[in-house]
């Protein structure tokens, strides 16, 4: 099944590159996270239920972001790609069989979406930070991010007027990272955050019945969650995993994994963190959405954010759930990916 869909990734790639001139877009980055004080989180709007005592979170208020671009140059340039999703139809919300599902998840609706691109993988501590030191750590009148360090984590950090990434956790995904540094980083790159809409397509890709982004039913060690159980769910946290870890290897004998990309091939887009989205959180905005490019609710106090983290259960890892937290919410299992038209 994993080299099936090797072949499926594979010609979904070369047909993209065949309509358009450039599915890829290299040299996307993202960066590290940072700043001081505060204490725990489970600001959640959504189904999903946050793991307690294992972050820190909070600061009020919301908003918007500007504008920038970024580069990377300690991760491979692949991991700074964008994949084509295609225009048409897809099923959002719960699946019929899920029996695990939230009343914000309801109900199960068709949309039609434009193509768009989204980033293969999360953005990482490595891009973020060079984001950070080339920009600023402020995002429209709020803190972009936190240093890992000022909550006893590890990950991205400020020394002096610099950002720096602990050793090994270049190319793990950023986290502590606000609403408004996701934004102003993706707009810093010249693309934006994606709508919910798009991001559950991108997880779920257009078929019926797709529960997870790998297909209908749960499979072992495709995701990181609690209690995953991979080698890196020890020590300090977070308990974050390098970004596409979950590839179908065995990682030189380390931890055989389960290959979890989407039909899209977009990775971790269950578990490792959540990825904030450009929509406020509404737990009734399904009944009255659009069915075209739909942009989420006027105004809200929460932003959403998807697919579960390594701090959540299994069931918080469907690519039909659903969270959501206030804009200047920093917590160890918050990051982002971006999109563009």
């Amino acid at each position: 099944m994993a080299a099936m869909k090797v072949i499926i990734c594979i010609v979904v790639l070369l047909c993209a590159i065949l309509i358009s001139s450039c599915i890829l877009w290299p040299g996307y980055q993202g960066g590290n996270n940072h700043s001081a004080d505060d204490d725990a989180t489970d600001d959640d709007i959504g189904d999903d239920e946050f793991v307690d005592d294992v972050t820190d979170d909070d600061t009020g208020d919301d908003d918007t972001a500007d504008d920038d671009t970024a580069d990377d140059d300690t991760i491979d340039d692949d991991t700074a790609d964008m994949v084509l999703v295609p225009a048409g139809n897809f099923w959002m919300g719960c699946e019929p069989e899920d029996t695990q599902c939230n009343s914000g998840e309801y109900p199960r609706h068709q949309v039609y979406l434009s193509a768009y691109y989204i980033d293969v993988y999360e953005v990482t501590n490595d891009r973020y930070a060079e984001f950070l030191n080339d920009h600023g750590n402020v995002c429209d009148d709020h803190p972009c991010a936190y240093s890992t360090h000022d909550y006893s984590d590890l990950g991205m950090y400020e020394l002096g007027e610099t950002w720096l990434v602990d050793s090994g956790y270049e190319n793990r995904p950023v986290i502590f990272v606000t609403w408004f540094g996701a934004k102003d980083f993706c707009e810093w790159t010249g693309g934006r955050l994606p709508s919910e809409a798009e991001w559950e397509k991108a997880a779920k890709g257009d078929a019926e019945h797709y529960i997870y982004p790998w297909g209908d039913a749960w499979i072992d060690n495709a995701a990181n969650y609690w209690d995953s159980g991979d080698p890196y769910e020890t020590g300090s946290f977070p308990w974050t995993t390098p970004v596409g870890y979950y590839d179908g290897s065995n990682h030189g004998g380390a931890y055989q994994t389960t290959d979890g990309r989407s039909p899209y091939c977009a990775h971790d887009m269950a578990g490792n963190v959540y990825e904030w989205v450009n929509d406020w959180y509404s737990d009734t905005y399904y009944s009255t959405s659009p069915t075209t490019d739909p942009p989420g609710p006027a105004a809200g106090t929460s932003r959403v954010l998807r697919g579960g983290s390594w701090a959540v259960l299994p069931w918080n890892v469907r690519a039909s759930s659903r969270a959501g937290d206030i804009p200047t919410g920093r917590v160890n299992y918050f990051g982002f990916r971006c999109s563009r038209d």
